[in-house]
């Protein structure tokens, strides 16, 4: 999608999203229908093609040369002229080299591979992994996850180095950061935390002028925070996330203002895990 957003400034003759998942709209799985249809609308208006649970069938050379693209089969039979296709195919650890070794041990299904709250690698003092091949236990509730955003990745390089430079105050804490990232959507969408699971959503401001905020929660917890022209409230809320001081579900429906929060004694508190 930030693709189609570059691309929308090329004046091209047409542009086509085609999707290969059950969902009928773009983020829905991650931020929720009602911001996928806001996000659907905006790329639409800007001329946005969407096919998103057709699939891709085929890729056909053209005819007049067979070395070029000429059109895309889509699963349901309908064909689309192209000149240029790009897939996004997806990634995954490039770690199979590391099989046979002594770190085979630390490798987890997916290829990443599992460290400790200071990126030590299972096992092993003196080693560390970090990244996107990162395996490692969240601040917000200790649970192993591996993050593919490369502010994480150079998080994690800036840890790693206070740690093999024998800093004690952060060898104590471990790696405390929430993950963020962000999209450019023609305007930048932000977001943070680990909002996998959540079971309920929270939105504050206007869905068809993409100028919000919205609270991911799971458990009467606000566990992730996603925004667009309201900034910088994601950097807030990682933030209060990180510290354990974020607002409950219902402080946040009743208008609890996030800037209102003094986090400074507990920043402070706290900075040797920062």
């Amino acid at each position: 999608m930030e693709l189609v957003a570059a691309a929308q400034k090329k004046e091209l003759a047409e542009y086509h999203v085609v999707g290969s998942g059950s969902s009928k709209l773009p983020f829905a799985s991650i931020l929720g229908e009602e911001i996928g249809q806001a996000l659907f609308n905006f790329h639409k208006k800007n001329g946005v093609q969407f096919h998103m649970s057709s699939g891709l069938q085929a890729i056909k050379a053209s005819a007049a040369d067979p070395s070029s693209v000429g059109s895309v089969l889509l699963k349901d039979g309908t064909e689309i002229e192209a000149d240029v296709v790009v897939l996004g195919v997806g990634v995954r650890p490039a770690t199979e080299f590391l099989k046979g070794s002594k770190l085979e041990s630390a490798m987890q299904r997916d290829g990443g591979l599992k460290v400790d709250g200071c990126l030590r690698v299972e096992g092993f003092e003196d080693v560390f992994a970090l990244g996107d091949i990162a395996v490692y236990p969240q601040a917000q509730d200790g649970v192993y996850k591996r993050i593919e955003h490369w502010n994480v990745a150079s998080n994690h390089g800036r840890a790693v180095g206070e740690t093999i430079g024998k800093r004690q105050d952060k060898l104590a804490a471990g790696f405390k950061k929430v993950p963020i990232f962000w999209s450019g959507q023609g305007m930048n969408l932000r977001y943070c935390g680990i909002g996998d699971g959540w079971d309920d959503v929270i939105i504050k401001g206007n869905l068809d002028e993409l100028k919000f905020a919205a609270y991911y929660c799971k458990a009467g917890k606000v566990i992730a925070a996603a925004s667009m022209n309201s900034d910088p409230i994601v950097t807030r809320a990682a933030e209060l996330l990180r510290l354990g001081m974020m607002p409950t579900p219902e402080e946040i429906r009743g208008g609890k203002d996030l800037y209102t929060i003094d986090i400074a004694s507990r920043a402070i508190e706290t900075a040797p895990g920062a």
